[in-house]
């Protein structure tokens, strides 16, 4: 989410000139609703109206009022937790949509923070990084970190990471990525998704050797459990297995736990949502039959974004996907199951957690 401009500063008046440029061309018109709500969240101008955001965690000593949603929504309903201290609210059109606003303590967000940098986004967990460069086996934050430590003492050389072999004959990338739209997994067609040949990128050509500090930004995501070929967008099952590590696991289980999924589902509002994997619902078992496999760990700068999307490869489009916040705060967008769907957008800060189970809410579209 950008920072509101001042005024009378020169980028304010930047970004108006360029506002009113965009507004003249073909591309800005007649854009789905929700592309729409993506393009108006993502602009430094005009501010983003946040009015009729959910910002369920904002608190004025923690947060300031530099920008802040609402706290109240007639779309939200509060659900039962088994832990009276936990909040939960839902979404009254989205059965199965589960927001736990600052779940997790400072203290916990602090230690999970240093662990994903530290041990989970390094070997044996592949990175977008992985590809090009020869990324430290330590890990690229352990190895800034040893660098950072030493370089005010001894005039240490920053590390520099140097880029993978290309292969002779391989051709220069392009710019742009090919789209690929892919078939939903389901344990049906698991055997014609696993036969499907998955080709390893190879290294681009283009790249530069760089040094720890710069790297480090440039990376973007990290593979936990069971490896993700974005090529195909389809899980790996047939290679070695690193399990998710025990503390995001442990995170994840409890907050399926912590929820009175009889208070989610009530009124027969399970039936009513769609299609269940075994033709029946299974939430009843959630708490005790949940266990995460396969994750991924979003690193965003400040102006990245995650465009609006379904998550189509998993077995099971029913079961709890859990998605924890951290550190900056941003807004969730989440629709229906077109983008034509106008969004509910959701502030999310960091120590917040989100649950998305059943077969309306799984399908649904959803992006940051």
């Amino acid at each position: 989410m950008p920072t509101p401009l001042h005024l009378d500063s020169a980028a304010y008046k930047k970004a108006q000139k360029l506002h009113k440029k965009s507004k003249k061309t073909q591309a800005s018109e007649n854009l789905p609703a929700l592309r729409e709500q993506e393009k108006t969240f993502k602009t430094n101008f005009p501010p983003p109206p946040l009015d009729d955001v959910i910002d369920l965690s904002w608190d004025s000593e923690l947060h300031g009022n530099a920008w802040k949603g609402s706290k109240d929504s007639t779309e939200l309903a509060r659900i039962r937790c088994h832990n009276k201290e936990t909040k939960a609210y839902g979404i009254r059109s989205l059965p199965g949509f589960v927001l736990l606003p600052g779940y997790l303590s400072p203290e916990a967000q602090r230690q999970l923070i240093r662990s994903t940098l530290t041990d989970h986004a390094k070997y044996p967990n592949e990175n977008n990084l992985d590809t090009h460069y020869q990324v430290p086996q330590d890990g690229l934050w352990v190895t800034w970190e040893a660098y950072n430590q030493t370089r005010n003492v001894d005039d240490s050389e920053e590390p520099i990471v140097s880029v993978k072999e290309v292969q002779e004959g391989t051709s220069k990338q392009g710019s742009m990525r090919e789209l690929t739209e892919n078939t939903p997994a389901s344990v049906s067609n698991f055997a014609e998704l696993q036969a499907m040949e998955r080709v390893a990128p190879p290294p681009s050509t283009t790249v530069q050797p760089l040094p720890i500090s710069k790297i480090l930004k440039k990376l973007r995501w990290s593979n936990l459990g069971y490896f993700y070929h974005w090529g195909t967008k389809s899980y790996q099952f047939d290679r070695s297995l690193t399990p998710v590590p025990l503390d995001v696991v442990d995170i994840c289980r409890a907050c399926v736990a912590t929820v009175d999924w009889r208070d989610v589902w009530k009124d027969g509002a399970d039936l009513e949502s769609g299609e269940w994997e075994g033709y029946k619902p299974d939430w009843s078992d959630w708490p005790q039959t949940f266990v995460p496999e396969a994750g991924i760990v979003n690193f965003y700068q400040l102006k990245d974004t995650l465009m609006a999307h379904v998550d189509k490869s998993e077995l099971s489009s029913t079961s709890p996907l859990v998605s924890i916040s951290l550190g900056q705060a941003s807004v969730f967008l989440i629709g229906g199951h077109t983008r034509d769907t106008q969004a509910i957008p959701i502030v999310l800060r960091s120590g917040d957690v989100l649950i998305m189970s059943g077969p309306c809410c799984r399908r649904a579209f959803h992006g940051m």
